[in-house]
């Protein structure tokens, strides 16, 4: 008989945001903010600035909840931008005021100017009757500095190679977005509480490059 509703804080704001428990619920979303607490969107290249029109932000949130520094680091003022904190996640905010994250900012690859959200292609693997688990990292190339690749383990007997995958993939994608590679695994990378992870590949993959 419980309600299940989604929220959403960091460690330095608290919950931050909810859905509502009665009224209306979206879902994929974290929901409207807290009273009190304001959400915004800015430049994910200069935080000074608002997002063009339209296009995905990093967000930031001011509240009461918000802490007002680090301990011991009365300096540190990085994380904070016109006194509202940077939480380096990346989304969009609907015209109700409910909010989408779209990824995370430091996992955004960066192909020739242009910004790729690897959770948007991992969407689109997913869409794949054989996709059990799927992630997306960027990986050094010489001409767009880097290229998305995707990982990708199978749903128990299905039958793909990473080839097919790729061929099967890239048609549905932006030009920008398109991998240069399907990799087959048996499982991917999670962390601790089983979410899927992609620091461990990237690492792997900067190991291979040398970096």
């Amino acid at each position: 008989g419980a309600v299940l509703t989604d929220g959403y804080g960091l460690t330095e704001s608290g919950i931050a945001s909810v859905n509502p428990a009665r009224g209306l619920n979206k879902s994929g979303t974290i929901g409207q903010p807290l009273p009190a607490t304001r959400f915004a969107l800015v430049d994910r290249d200069d935080p000074t600035r608002p997002p063009p029109p339209g296009e995905p932000g990093e967000i930031v949130i001011s509240g009461p909840q918000v802490m007002q520094g680090y301990w011991n680091r009365p300096d540190d003022d990085s994380c904070f931008v016109n006194g509202a904190l940077r939480t380096g996640d990346v989304g969009l905010i609907d015209e109700d005021g409910y909010i989408r994250i779209v990824d995370r900012l430091k996992d955004m690859i960066a192909v020739g100017g242009f910004k790729v959200y690897p959770s948007q292609v991992e969407a689109v693997l997913y869409r794949h009757p054989a996709v059990r688990e799927a992630l997306v990292i960027g990986v050094p190339d010489e001409y767009h500095g880097e290229m998305p690749k995707a990982f990708v383990a199978l749903r128990e007997g299905a039958t793909a190679t990473g080839d097919e995958l790729r061929d099967w993939l890239n048609p549905q994608l932006g030009k920008h977005e398109r991998v240069r590679a399907v990799e087959i695994r048996d499982a991917l990378p999670k962390t601790l509480v089983g979410k899927l992870s992609r620091k461990e590949l990237v690492a792997e993959e900067k190991a291979k490059a040398g970096g």
